[in-house]
């Protein structure tokens, strides 16, 4: 189960509690008020939601289950110099 603070850009937080093993997932407002829950999908779809979207536009509450963010090499391409546009 995840619980995630999604931080609208009107100053409001909403709450998105994610469980994969139930594959239900829930949006409440800043209120507690149920405004969208989806039930009955699977837990690829719950992963997909949580790694895709709920990483990018929320912070996860549960410290523990968080993933690290992955860090890649990156290289910057070293540009050849060409004669044509010289």
């Amino acid at each position: 189960m995840g619980i995630w603070a999604w931080i609208q850009p009107v100053d409001r937080i909403w709450k998105v509690i994610s469980d994969t093993e139930k594959g239900t997932l829930c949006v409440y407002n800043e209120k507690s008020e149920l405004i969208m829950e989806q039930k009955g999908m699977t837990k690829e779809e719950v992963s997909f939601i949580e790694e895709n979207f709920l990483q990018i536009v929320a912070k996860n509450l549960n410290e523990e289950k968080m993933v690290p963010n992955h860090i890649v090499n990156v290289v910057r391409p070293v540009h050849e110099y060409n004669y044509m546009y010289a």
